[in-house]
């Protein structure tokens, strides 16, 4: 039996800021799709405004794939997985190791064509870092969404977060603060208007 995509099915199972006070709970599912549509839009801009030469769809279902390792480890909570190098080294090694157990359970015939994905061993460097910085603008607008509502325990997370995308240096991250993050802050009725 090939239980591949039972258990990519349990992404919507797995709850992420597990520190924190959430207005509205967000799981991987969620943050899973969040993460493949800002990366497609970043590739966009990365080849069409900065005149690179990046592989859009390629970027976008690997970042379908970025965090299906928590189906078997969890979500660790970023202050945690970062504390250290010794723990953030072990926990990537945890990661990968469930990346291989997950990949044990597909089907043959399509094992070798999800592995490039799902370990992100195909994208090119610069592909690695545009889809950082989706998952990193996702979790910046996930703290938008909490502000918004009042949840105030968002704050230190939002100001660190924005302070890492500023600090990637990108002409796409630096471009869609810029231009297009103001739309998280307004509801559908101002979004609709725009």
């Amino acid at each position: 039996m090939f239980n591949f995509n039972a258990l990519l099915a349990r992404l919507k199972y797995i709850p992420r800021w597990s520190l924190m006070r959430q207005n509205v709970e967000e799981d991987l599912a969620q943050h899973t799709s969040e993460v493949a549509l800002m990366a497609h839009t970043l590739c966009l801009l990365a080849n069409n405004k900065f005149g690179k030469n990046v592989n859009c769809e390629k970027v976008a279902v690997a970042a379908l794939y970025h965090d299906v390792s928590e189906i078997l480890t969890g979500d660790m909570p970023t202050p945690v997985k970062y504390n250290n190098p010794q723990i953030m080294t072990a926990y990537k090694a945890i990661e990968a190791h469930a990346v291989n157990k997950l990949l044990e359970t597909s089907h043959p015939d399509i094992r070798n064509d999800l592995r490039p994905y799902m370990t992100q061993e195909s994208l090119t460097e610069y592909e690695k870092k545009l889809l950082k910085a989706a998952d990193k603008l996702c979790a910046l607008t996930k703290c938008i969404e909490e502000l918004q509502s009042g949840n105030k325990e968002f704050e230190s997370a939002y100001k660190s977060t924005y302070q890492s995308l500023i600090d990637m240096h990108m002409e796409e991250t630096d471009f869609f603060m810029g231009n297009m993050l103001a739309g998280f802050s307004l509801c559908l009725d101002e979004l609709a208007k725009i």
